[in-house]
């Protein structure tokens, strides 16, 4: 599913922006297990309904809507061993519930009873349901992509309106058998922005982001034309007290470029494993995930190197210690979201952070990447509202920063952090409300 994620304004900006964000949650056809569902083996074949182009009011007149379908399912082949065998069809809606679907996996806007009731309850809120059926083995049998028949979609970034192509690049990641991801930029977070938040059009989520890649290569195995890839890293984190870490997350940064380039979560016993990674040498960090209450530090557990074709290990033992601070949302345009915002390099952007118990005075704006840093005496307060405090501060991103997506986090003066994953990247879509041009 891809629903709208929250979006607060200060409130000199309160009335200028009110578009939301759309939210995103597959639906399985029976109860799920913890395994990883995907496809037996083969080519996978999407049919796609004639309802997407017939004359409607849910998606913009002169949509390029057969390249969003074709751009979306090739933007997977690419990452993995994956094919797509593309359909059209007649048929238009998504089949019920129950063991058995009717064999054909759709890609479908119409309005029949059928896919309306998918959305009776969250209309404004969703903008697509993927229905996934499998096996007792855990294979998928069928993926049902409905796009919500109460919104528009359109693919030229018109305000207001959902990316078409954004939106299906995600829905086939679900289609494909993967949960969503812990990082802001990724395609397969569980929220994105419709076009307008930020005053931007949402098409970071057209490209994958490299968790979305390894993630992707971890269920199929790596494309056949690429070469020098995959290795894996696996270990085990526990408490200093000894006891296992529950409802953790932990990913891996570019040791050299601080990219984010894996992730995933601790298990009950406190293991974890990122598979389809790049050779190359990470930092480690782990964080409590967002539905744990108790405001937890990053903790840094250590550095590691991938070899292709072999497991690295790491164990460690951390503090988990309690903070009173968190960092919650980033933004952009006088704006707070849950959505990652869109740099470039060479340039200077105004960006926004904010969540509890924050103030310039006592917290300073980290990164875990060379090519980027807060400018000195840019920062400033600013009123969000109640249990929100929100800085802004001038960014500096080096003309030489590769395409990926990055993090960013306070310190307190004791040392402690609070990161939001992922939440800048840095794509060839182009950031026009740049402060400054460095290049210049």
């Amino acid at each position: 599913m891809h629903s709208f994620s929250r979006i607060i304004a200060a409130f000199f900006l309160l009335n200028v922006f009110s578009f939301s964000a759309i939210a995103y949650a597959p639906q399985y056809s029976e109860e799920k297990q913890n395994a990883t569902l995907r496809w037996k083996n083969g080519t996978i074949p999407v049919s796609v309904s004639s309802s997407l182009f017939k004359s409607n009011l849910n998606i913009k007149v002169g949509s390029d809507i057969s390249g969003a379908v074709q751009r979306s399912l090739e933007v997977w082949e690419k990452a993995a061993n994956i094919k797509f065998e593309e359909l059209a069809t007649e048929k238009q809606s998504v089949s019920p519930t129950g063991n058995l679907g009717d064999g054909v996996s759709l890609i479908s806007i119409a309005q029949t009873p059928e896919n309306l009731l998918l959305f009776s309850k969250d209309a404004e809120t969703v903008a697509a349901r993927t229905r996934v059926f499998f096996n007792k083995k855990g294979f998928i049998t069928e993926a049902d992509i409905i796009l919500n028949p109460y919104q528009q979609f359109s693919t030229d970034g018109s305000i207001g309106t959902s990316d078409l192509q954004s939106t299906l690049t995600h829905e086939i990641g679900h289609l494909l058998g993967l949960e969503h991801s812990s990082v802001l930029a990724s395609t397969m977070h569980e929220s994105s922005g419709k076009n307008g938040i930020y005053n931007l059009p949402n098409y970071s989520s057209r490209t994958l982001a490299e968790t979305d890649v390894a993630a992707i290569r971890a269920v199929y195995g790596v494309n056949p034309e690429q070469e020098n890839c995959c290795g894996t890293i696996s270990g085990k984190l526990t408490a200093n007290s000894g006891k296992s870490l529950k409802n953790y997350l932990v990913w891996a940064e570019d040791f050299e470029t601080g990219k984010v380039s894996g992730e995933g979560s601790i298990n009950s016993e406190g293991y974890f494993v990122f598979e389809g990674m790049n050779p190359g040498k990470y930092r480690i960090y782990a964080q409590p995930a967002p539905e744990v209450k108790s405001l937890v530090a990053v903790e840094e557990v250590g550095n590691i190197e991938v070899f292709k074709g072999r497991t690295s290990v790491l164990n460690k033992k951390i503090n988990a210690s309690v903070a009173d601070f968190e960092l919650q949302y980033v933004g952009f345009n006088g704006q707070l979201s849950e959505n990652s915002v869109l740099i470039n390099g060479g340039k200077t952007f105004m960006i926004f952070v904010g969540g509890k118990n924050i103030n310039f005075d006592s917290y300073q704006i980290g990164f875990n990447s060379p090519y980027l840093s807060a400018i000195p005496k840019s920062f400033a307060a600013h009123d969000f509202g109640e249990n929100v405090s929100a800085i802004s501060f001038e960014l500096r991103v080096d003309s030489q920063i590769p395409p990926g997506e990055y993090s960013l986090y306070i310190e307190s003066k004791s040392g402690q952090k609070s990161i939001i994953v992922g939440g800048l990247t840095v794509d060839d879509f182009a950031n026009n409300w740049n402060t400054s041009d460095l290049n210049n």
